[in-house]
């Protein structure tokens, strides 16, 4: 049932019309049903077997009463399904088996499925066709009609070689209902072989051959045939056969022996067994007989006798009597027939040299004459039959014998030359040069002389044809396997070998100069230290040559140098030793070369050409720390002022030390007066003494400090193993700076006096720490009205204080009653020093006069009331301190000026004769324009002390003129009156012009001005 079948109908007359009304109570997926119409619905297809088979349905109308309806499934019978697999259910399933496969065992097994197996269902399997190629009708398989395994079930023969190669089977899968399903196998057979091969009998299982059938000839073709598709049949002997032969693939027969008969060993009857076996090992045999049958044959004679031109034969001349040449082959094929040998024809004297034996058929030579290749012919010819002794009618045969004359060799050969002395020969001749040629000639006639050492030494080769003697191997004198001299002997044989010729060649060895000496070592690397003593032995060299004689072996030293080592290495014989200079390390030239010498030595022999051998020796020379630092002086001196800021340098202490790096010392403070905290310190690298703390000279004046000097790095073995040290005294001085003002006790003073006092009356007590009495200046700087009182100083002491004159009242500005004065004295340091860093104080002093009277003043230390005012003196010293910028400006600003300036008087005396003195460029200029006359210069007039010039626009020549005139008596210029028509510029020229005369003041001062 498809989904959307309408199953019933819910109709309720009391909501007829309406929308809506119609649901199920029950929730199902599998129905549906309208709310309008009412109609119910399915939703898909049911399966009797997987699906509930009963479903109730409640239906509400909105009424009272509801409805109950049953919907039942019913079992719908169902197609059995094939597609289990595709292969089958598409007809492309397909196995292969060979045809000997088992009877009732499964090929292949049908898989079907019905869905009514859970209600009883059941399947049976039937095979509906079987169809077969390429050869049909046949019926090798079935099916179980239960499992559905598909076997052989043996009704046909299941047989590749029958033309059963391919089954196409029809399948059907049947249930109880009659449905079914169906799909196709195919079955391929694969042949097997399982044939065996059968032969073609002989008629009569026979075959007749003859005697006479050739070796070769084929006699029978063995065929046999198997079922079996592609198999290949091979043939064979069951028994080994000497007489035929079968070809393993064709099956061929053929004669391998003759079938003579005339043999007594040949047989007339031959059976033969041959087996024929297929590629998969089945085999059949076959019995046949071969019979032979007789032939009467002619006589047999050899064919190169009896054919063509016949039989040559060549004999030596020297053959002796009765020795047998040549023998004829014949014979009559059938058993127990004799044959005989007749001479037909024959030349010039043939059978007086040679005999035919008429039974066997040899040819001999005759007792007598003997053959002689120079007299006799060459060649003698027999014309020789055979035939059958006992039936002449049998074919005979006949032949040419031709008997040819050989030369014999019997000369031996003879030398013809040998060399009479020995051959001196040196050792470095290449292999293949020649020594000598021997020759030596055969009197045989054709006859070759071949050459050849008896004892066959490896150093000399003798060419076999030419009698060439050559070196076959490299010589060496040196050598102890090889001889000094050899005796060479050798053989001249001719071709045959037969006759030959012995001799003897003697050669001597000689030295040649070519080995260079060897030494035990070519390179020889030390390493000394440089303190290592003069005529210390470095090295023994150790050479020889292996020349055999002298002076090839005889060796000299020479030590090669430049110009650095030369004094410092001496080579004595072969022994190498330090001097007559020692070794230095420290050395800038020997640092370039990496402190190491490169010496070579030439060890040469005293032949021709000298060869020689270099040895090189590297004298590798290690540090030692030999010198102390060194110091132009122990003891040094540095000033320093007081008031220097720290890191400012006191003084630098210089040591050299000559070991090697130069000068690689280091500097440390080790002792003296430094102060607490330490007032000085030193760059350890550079020896620079700087400042550590402030200074002050009034607390300490001097120091004193102990420097150590050591040196770095200037011995093989790591510091501080032998590192050396010197120590400098440093005394360092503190300059006094005016940092001190003066200080006067006490600060202020008071006194009284009369005014008739002329002497005296108090005197000062001021002090400077860092400037001596004598430096201080005093000077009275306010309250000195009318200057009454004066400072006097005796000696460089502090100065006293006196009046200037008397306070009498009839004295002009005197007093005529008391008067309290107040000066103020101003203390000044470093009297005629720097004004800028003078230091000053002030002292208030108090003076209470009194004018004189008959009454008695009460005594100056007596206590009086006084009001002291402070005043403070205030002196400002200005200077000018201009900033960096200030003099680039004005150096800039300055050479502008000079550079405008020049340009001035370059416009201003470029037409003077002698500007080119100033301005090199005016020469050039000069020259474009004409020069001056002498009538437009200005007339100069002189007197005997003075001289009136008058200068016009081309005063250069007055100028001139005065020179000369003032030169010649030499007397002095004065300059009284110039009329000027051109600019300063020309009296300037003026006074340069006259550089060589003596001017007068007043001429001075006017070019000043």
């Amino acid at each position: 049932m498809l989904p959307g079948t309408q199953l019933s109908r819910a109709y309720d007359k009391d909501v007829a019309g309406r929308a809506d009304v119609y649901h199920f109570l029950n929730k199902t997926k599998d129905f549906v049903i309208d709310a309008s119409s009412g109609v119910i619905t399915s939703t898909k297809v049911f399966n009797y077997e997987t699906d509930p088979i009963k479903f109730l349905l409640i239906v509400d109308s909105g009424g009272l009463r509801r409805r109950v309806l049953t919907v039942n499934i019913i079992d719908v019978p169902e197609s059995p399904d094939c597609t289990a697999d595709p292969q089958f259910s598409s007809g492309t399933a397909t196995v292969e088996l060979d045809e000997d496969y088992p009877l009732f065992q499964s090929i292949y097994r049908v898989t079907a499925t019905d869905e009514d197996f859970a209600n009883g269902d059941r399947l049976k399997y039937t095979i509906e066709t079987q169809l077969s190629g390429p050869k049909r009708g046949a019926n090798c398989f079935g099916v179980d009609p239960v499992s559905g395994v598909v076997s052989v079930n043996g009704e046909d023969s299941l047989d590749f070689d029958s033309g059963f190669h391919v089954f196409q089977l029809a399948l059907r899968a049947t249930d109880t209902k009659g449905l079914f399903c169906q799909g196709t196998l195919i079955i391929r057979v694969r042949n097997i072989n399982d044939e065996k091969p059968q032969f073609e009998p002989f008629p009569l299982n026979l075959i007749n051959v003859t005697e006479k059938m050739p070796v070769g000839e084929i006699i029978a073709r063995v065929k046999a045939t198997d079922r079996d598709e592609d198999s290949s049949i091979t043939y064979s002997f069951k028994t080994q056969q000497e007489v035929f032969r079968l070809d393993p693939v064709t099956g061929i027969i053929t004669l391998l022996k003759p079938l003579n008969l005339d043999k007594p060993n040949n047989s007339k009857v031959y059976p033969l067994e041959v087996e024929a076996r297929d590629n998969g090992n089945h085999s059949s045999t076959y019995v046949f007989t071969v019979s032979v049958e007789n032939v009467d044959e002619p006589i047999s004679c050899d064919s190169s006798f009896s054919t063509g031109a016949g039989v040559s034969v060549s004999v030596p001349e020297n053959t002796p009597a009765s020795a047998p040449i040549y023998m004829i082959l014949s014979r009559d094929p059938d058993l127990e027939q004799e044959v005989e040998f007749l001479i037909l024809n024959s030349s010039v004297n043939a059978t007086a040299y040679f005999n035919l034996d008429s039974h066997n058929g040899v040819i001999s030579k005759t007792m007598e004459p003997l053959l002689d290749y120079e007299t006799n012919p060459k060649h003698f010819q027999l014309v020789i039959a055979v035939r059958s002794r006992e039936d002449l009618s049998v074919e005979s045969c006949t032949g040419t014998i031709t008997i040819n004359i050989q030369n014999v060799n019997d000369e031996s050969p003879i030398l013809t030359y040998i060399p009479d002395a020995p051959i001196n020969i040196y050792e470095n001749l290449p292999v293949g040069t020649e020594l000598v040629k021997l020759t030596a000639t055969d009197r045989d006639i054709g006859d070759s002389v071949h050459y050849e050492f008896i004892d066959t030494p490896k150093e000399f080769s003798i060419n076999e044809d030419s009698g060439v003697v050559t070196v076959a191997y490299p010589l060496d004198y040196e050598d102890v396997s090889t001889p000094k001299s050899w005796v060479l002997y050798f053989r001249a044989y001719d071709n045959e070998r037969m006759h030959s010729t012995t001799g003897t060649l003697t050669v001597i060895l000689q030295d040649v100069n070519d080995n260079r000496p060897q030494c035990s070592q070519d390179i020889y690397i030390i390493e000394l230290p440089e303190n290592i003593p003069v005529e210390t032995l470095l090295v023994s060299l150790a050479c020889t040559d292996k020349d055999g004689t002298v002076p090839n072996n005889n060796i000299t030293y020479h030590l090669i140098t430049d110009t650095f080592s030369n004094e410092t290495f001496t080579l004595t014989n072969n022994e190498l030793k330090i001097g007559p200079s020692h070794l230095d390390f420290d050395n800038a030239v020997f640092a370039g070369m990496h402190f190491k010498y490169t010496l070579f030595v030439r060890v040469s022999d005293e032949g021709n050409p000298v060869l020689s051998t270099m040895i090189t020796v590297i004298v590798r020379v290690s540090r030692i720390n030999e010198l102390n630092p060194t110091g132009t002086t122990l003891a040094f001196t540095f000033s320093i002022f007081e008031n220097s800021p720290v890191d400012t340098l006191v003084g630098e202490i210089t040591f050299t030390d000559a070991d090697w790096p130069f000068n690689n010392v280091k500097y440390a403070i080790v002792g003296g007066n430094l102060g607490t905290p330490p007032k000085f310190y030193i760059e350890p690298n550079t020896g620079m003494i700087k400042l550590l703390d402030s200074l002050d000279r009034e607390m300490q004046s001097q120091y004193k400090i102990a420097v150590r000097v050591t040196d770095l790095d200037n011995d093989a073995l790591p510091d501080p193993i032998r590192q050396r040290s010197a120590t400098a005294q440093v005394t360092v001085h503190v300059l006094n700076v005016n940092d001190e003002p003066p200080v006067c006790t006490p600060p202020h003073l008071e006194t009284r006096i009369y005014s008739a006092m002329k002497t005296p009356f108090i005197q000062l007590n001021c002090s400077d720490r860092d400037s001596p009495q004598e430096h201080l200046s005093y000077s009275i700087v306010g309250g000195n009205t009318n200057n009454r009182f004066t400072l006097w100083r005796r000696d460089f002491g502090p100065p006293s204080l006196a009046a200037t004159q008397n306070f009498q009242g009839d004295v002009f500005q005197g007093i005529l009653a008391p008067e309290t004065f107040q000066l103020l004295i101003e203390v000044t340091d470093e009297l005629g020093g720097d004004t800028v860093s003078q230091l000053s104080t002030t002292t208030a002093v108090i003076i209470h006069v009194f004018p004189w009277s008959t009454t008695q003043p009460t005594p100056s230390t007596m206590t009086a009331t006084t009001t002291i005012t402070t005043s403070v003196l205030t002196k400002i010293s200005y200077y000018w301190s201009p900033d960096n910028w200030i003099p680039a400006v004005l150096t800039l600003t300055g050479a502008l000026f000079l550079t405008c300036l020049y340009a001035v008087a370059w416009c201003l005396f470029k037409d003077v004769p002698a500007c080119w003195r100033l301005f090199p460029h005016c020469h050039k200029h000069q020259q474009k324009h004409p020069s001056i006359t002498a009538g437009e210069s200005g007339q100069v007039t002189s007197d005997s002390n003075a001289i009136s010039a008058q200068l016009s626009e081309k005063g250069s020549q007055d100028v001139e003129q005065l020179r000369k005139d003032s030169g010649s008596d030499g007397r002095h210029l004065a300059l009284t009156s110039m009329k000027v028509t051109k600019p300063l510029s020309h009296l300037l020229y003026l006074k340069r012009s006259f550089k060589t005369t003596a001017l007068s003041s007043e001429t001075e001062e006017m070019f000043s001005a």
